[in-house]
C-alpha cells in the first residue's frame, strides 16, 4: 500500500480532476480509481447520496488478475463519508488491509465537497437544459420580456405562430408581435400586472386578444401571463395560444348546428334537443309543435319533463332509460296543450349540441297511425263477420315460392285448423273429395293456360264422421291470375265459397224435377192404360147391353143370361180397376184409415185363394197354402191385408205360365212376427226392374206384362198398404225361374200363438 505522505498530493490531483471530468458519475469513478490502486483491492462501488437529489452510481474493477487476500481478515470493506445533507457510501472488495477505512477516509474526507459541488452544477445543468428543451417544445408560444419590454425569450412554436425567427426578435420590443390599435393599451396592461399584487393570470380568465404575425395578418389568441424577479430585474413570461384553428372549428361547428337545425325542421318527425345537466329544451321543430299544440316560444326554454311523460324534472342524466347512448322504439305519451297525450314512438340519441351534453328525442306520432290501425281491425272484423256471414274465404296463391294464405273463414270452410296447419296447394288438394280432384287440377290447367278466371265446383272429402250422401259438403273456388309489371303471372288470388245448402237445394230441384217428369210420365201411363183397361170392361158392357136390348136372339134367354154374367165380370172388373186407383189416391193424400181387429190369418188366406181359384183353373196351375200349427191372430185391417193377398196372388197367376205351381206361405217368426209369403214358379223380374214395379202404374217390361191386363198399381199397393202396418214388404225373384213376396208383420201386431181370438178392445187391454 502506498505511503500516507502521497496523499496530500494525490487529494491535490484527484481535485483537479473531478473539476475537470466530464461529469459528477466520472468524477466518483475517477476517486474509485484511485482508491483501489492506492489500497491494492480489486473492486470498488461508490453511491452519492444527496438529499432531495437522485443518488450518484459509481464502480471501478482493477484489471489485475490476481489479489492479495490475508487469512482470516474480512474481504470486504465498508466506508461512509457523511456531510449535512449528503453521504458518500463505499464498498471495497478483494483487501483485507487494516489501515484501509483510515486511508480512504482520509483520501475521501476533503474530495466529498468537491464531489458534491461537481453534482450540484451538472444537476443545475441538466435542468437548464430540461427547461430550454419544454420550452423549445411546448405546444404554446412562450416569450419572455424583461422590465423594459423587450423580448428576451422566444421558443420554437412562437417562431411558428408570429413568423419571426428567434435570433431576429430577440431584444425587439413586445410590440411588435401586437396590431397597431392594441399596442397603447397593452403598454398599460402590463404596467399595472407588473406593479400589481397578482402574480399570474391564467388562460380562461382574460379577454380574447389577437395577435400579429410577421406577415401582418391577425390571428386571436388567448394568453397566460406571470411574473418573477431576478438577478437582473423583473421577468415577465406569456404563454400564447393560436385560436385560429379553435376560431374554425367552432365556427365550422355552428355552421353544422345551423344545418342541423334546419335539417332537423324539415323533418316530417317531431324532434326535440334538450340539455343533459337540466333537462331544459334547447330546440325544438315546426312537427314537435304540431304534436304538442304548443307555441315554439313555449316550448324552447321549458323542461323536457313537461313534455314526455316518466322524466324526471331537472335532468336527463340521472335517468336509466334516457342515460343510455341511443334506444329506439319506445312507445312514449307526449302531453299536449289540449286533448288526450298522443302515443309516440320515441328514440334518443345522446350528442353535443351548443357545446353541451345533449339529448335529441325523435317523436314519431302514431295517434294517426293507430286511429287507422283501429278503423283497418274494424274493417277486417266486419269483413271476417261478412264472410262468415256469406260463407265466403279468400286466398292467395305466390306461384314463385309456391306459399298459399288462406283467411280465417277459408280455413274453417275446408275443416282444418289455422293456428296448426299450413295449407298448400297438395294440401289443398286432400281437402277435396279424391272424385273431384282431376276436376280442380284441369280447371287450374286450363285457367292458366288460356289466362282466363277460375271458376270450380266441387265436393270436400268427407271427414271420419261424415259418411252418409247427405253429409258431403259442396264448394266453389273461383279466382283469377295477377301478372307483374311485365305482364308474367306471378299469383292466383281468389274465394273459397260453401255452397252445401245452394248444392242440397239444387239437388231437391233436381229430384222434385226428375218427380215431376216421373208424375208426368206415370199420368200418361196411368192415362195410357186406364184408355185401355176402362174400354175393354165398357165396351163388353155396352156390347152385350145393346145385344139384351134390340133382343137380337129373340128371347133366347140362355144367351141372354150368358151375357148378363159377361156384363156382371166386366162390371166388377171396373170396379176392381176403380177400387185400385181410388186405393191408390187415397194412400198417396193420406186419407186411409185403418179399420183394426183381430184376423184369423189362416181363414183369410183360404178365402183369399178360394176367390182366385177360378183364375188359376183357366190357366191349369195348383194353389197350395202352407200353414202349419197353430197361427197368431193379426191385429190389422181385414180388408187390406186381403187385398194385399188378392194382389199378390192374382199378380202370381198372371204372371206364372200355365200347368205351373203358386202358393201361399204362412210363418210366425221370432220375436212374435208373422210373415205371409205368396211365391210362384212364374217368369220372374229382372234386378233393374225391382224398384221401380212398386213405383205406382209401373209395370215390367216383359212381353207377358203387356199381355195382361192392368194399370200397374197392384204391387205398389201392397207396399203402401203393408207400410201402414207398420210391415215391410220385400220381393225376391231370379228371371225364368219365379218370384216370392213376402209380407212380415211387427211383434205389436200378433197375438200369441194358440191364444183365442180377442176383440179390439180386449187386444188393446193387453
Amino acid at each position: 500500500m502506498a505511503q500516507v505522505p502521497i496523499l496530500p498530493r494525490l487529494t491535490q490531483r484527484l481535485t483537479a480532476g473531478i473539476l475537470a471530468a466530464p461529469s459528477s458519475g466520472a468524477a466518483l469513478a475517477l476517486c474509485l480509481r484511485s482508491l483501489v490502486l492506492l489500497s491494492g483491492a480489486q473492486h470498488a462501488e461508490g453511491r452519492l447520496e444527496r438529499a432531495g437529489e437522485k443518488s450518484l452510481h459509481a464502480a471501478y474493477r482493477a484489471k489485475r488478475s490476481a489479489q492479495t487476500k490475508c487469512r482470516g481478515q474480512s474481504n470486504e470493506t465498508r466506508i461512509v463519508l457523511q456531510q449535512p445533507g449528503s453521504s458518500l457510501h463505499l464498498t471495497l472488495s478483494g483487501s483485507g488491509h487494516p489501515a484501509l477505512a483510515a486511508t480512504a477516509k482520509t483520501l475521501l474526507s476533503p474530495l466529498l465537497p468537491v464531489l458534491l459541488c461537481r453534482a450540484k452544477a451538472d444537476g443545475a445543468e441538466t435542468a437548464g437544459r430540461l427547461f430550454s428543451d419544454i420550452v423549445q417544445a411546448a405546444g404554446d408560444a412562450i416569450l419572455c420580456v424583461d422590465e423594459a419590454g423587450h423580448i428576451v425569450l422566444f421558443n420554437a412554436q412562437a417562431e411558428r405562430i408570429f413568423g419571426y425567427a428567434a435570433a431576429d426578435i430577440l431584444g425587439k420590443p413586445l410590440e411588435l408581435l401586437l396590431p397597431q390599435q392594441m399596442r397603447g393599451a397593452h403598454r398599460q396592461r402590463v404596467v399595472a400586472f407588473s406593479r400589481g399584487a397578482a402574480q399570474a393570470k391564467p388562460m380562461g380568465r382574460r379577454p380574447e386578444v389577437f395577435g400579429q404575425r410577421r406577415d401582418g395578418t391577425l390571428f386571436p389568441a388567448d394568453i397566460s401571463i406571470a411574473k418573477t424577479e431576478s438577478e437582473t430585474g423583473l421577468l415577465m413570461t406569456a404563454i400564447v395560444r393560436d385560436l385560429s384553428r379553435l376560431r374554425q372549428t367552432e365556427l365550422a361547428l355552428l355552421a353544422r348546428e345551423r344545418e342541423l337545425e334546419e335539417i332537423i325542421d324539415r323533418m316530417p318527425f317531431g324532434i326535440v334537443i334538450a340539455e343533459e345537466a337540466t333537462g331544459r329544451i334547447l330546440l325544438a321543430n315546426g312537427a314537435f309543435e304540431e304534436i304538442t299544440g304548443e307555441a315554439m316560444e313555449a316550448i324552447k326554454g321549458a323542461q323536457a319533463s313537461a313534455f314526455f311523460t316518466g322524466l324526471a324534472p331537472h335532468s336527463l342524466a340521472v335517468e336509466p332509460l334516457w342515460s343510455q347512448s341511443a334506444f329506439q322504439g319506445i312507445e312514449v305519451e307526449v302531453r299536449r296543450r289540449s286533448g288526450a297525450p298522443a302515443k309516440s314512438l320515441v328514440s334518443t340519441v345522446r350528442l353535443t349540441y351548443q357545446g353541451k351534453k345533449a339529448v335529441l328525442f325523435g317523436c314519431n306520432d302514431l295517434t294517426a297511425q293507430l286511429e287507422t290501425l283501429a278503423k283497418l281491425r274494424q274493417s277486417q272484423a266486419k269483413l271476417k263477420r261478412a264472410q262468415f256471414i256469406a260463407r265466403i274465404g279468400d286466398w292467395e296463391w305466390a306461384l314463385g315460392s309456391g306459399q298459399v294464405t288462406w283467411s280465417e273463414e277459408a280455413y274453417r270452410i275446408l275443416n282444418r285448423q289455422q293456428a296448426k296447419q299450413t295449407l298448400q296447394p297438395n294440401d289443398f288438394l286432400e281437402c277435396v273429395h279424391p272424385a273431384d280432384r282431376p276436376l280442380v287440377q284441369s280447371a287450374f290447367t286450363e285457367a292458366r293456360l288460356h289466362l282466363a278466371p277460375l271458376s270450380v265446383q266441387c265436393r270436400l272429402a268427407p271427414g271420419d264422421e261424415e259418411s252418409s250422401p247427405e253429409s258431403i259438403r259442396y264448394i266453389r273456388l273461383e279466382g283469377r291470375l295477377e301478372n307483374d309489371a311485365r305482364g308474367l303471372p306471378v299469383k292466383w288470388v281468389g274465394t273459397v265459397q260453401d255452397i252445401t245448402e245452394e248444392a242440397q237445394i239444387n239437388q231437391e230441384l233436381v229430384e222434385a224435377r226428375n218427380k215431376a217428369l216421373a208424375a208426368s210420365r206415370t199420368k200418361t201411363r196411368f192415362l195410357a192404360n186406364m184408355s185401355h183397361e176402362l174400354r175393354t170392361p165398357l165396351n163388353a158392357i155396352i156390347g152385350f147391353s145393346e145385344i139384351i136390348a134390340h133382343d137380337i136372339f129373340h128371347g133366347d134367354m140362355n144367351k141372354y143370361r150368358e151375357y148378363a154374367g159377361d156384363i156382371l165380370r166386366s162390371g166388377h172388373h171396373l170396379l176392381e180397376l176403380v177400387n185400385d186407383v181410388l186405393d191408390s189416391s187415397r194412400v198417396e193424400a193420406g186419407q186411409i184409415k185403418l179399420k183394426e181387429e183381430l184376423i184369423d190369418v189362416r181363414s183369410m188366406a183360404e178365402d183369399s185363394i178360394r176367390m182366385v181359384r177360378e183364375r188359376a183353373d183357366q190357366k191349369e196351375l195348383k194353389i197350395t197354402l202352407q200353414a202349419e200349427g197353430t197361427l197368431p191372430a193379426l191385429y190389422a185391417d181385414h180388408r187390406l191385408c186381403k187385398q194385399i193377398l188378392l194382389n199378390l196372388l192374382t199378380n202370381a197367376i198372371k204372371f206364372t205360365p200355365e200347368g205351373r205351381r203358386i202358393g201361399l206361405d204362412i210363418e210366425p217368426l221370432t220375436c212374435g212376427r208373422l210373415c205371409l209369403a205368396v211365391w210362384d214358379q212364374g217368369i220372374g223380374i229382372g234386378a233393374k226392374d225391382m224398384k221401380r214395379i212398386l213405383q205406382p202404374f209401373e209395370q215390367a217390361e216383359t212381353s207377358l206384362c203387356r199381355q195382361n191386363e192392368g194399370v200397374g198399381l197392384g204391387l205398389s199397393l201392397c207396399k203402401s198398404f203393408a207400410e201402414l202396418h207398420g210391415a215391410a214388404f220385400r220381393i225376391e225373384s231370379t228371371p225364368q225361374k219365379g218370384t216370392r213376396a213376402y209380407v212380415t208383420f211387427p211383434p205389436e201386431r200378433t197375438a200369441a200363438p194358440g191364444a183365442p181370438l180377442m176383440d179390439n178392445t180386449s187386444l188393446l187391454a193387453i
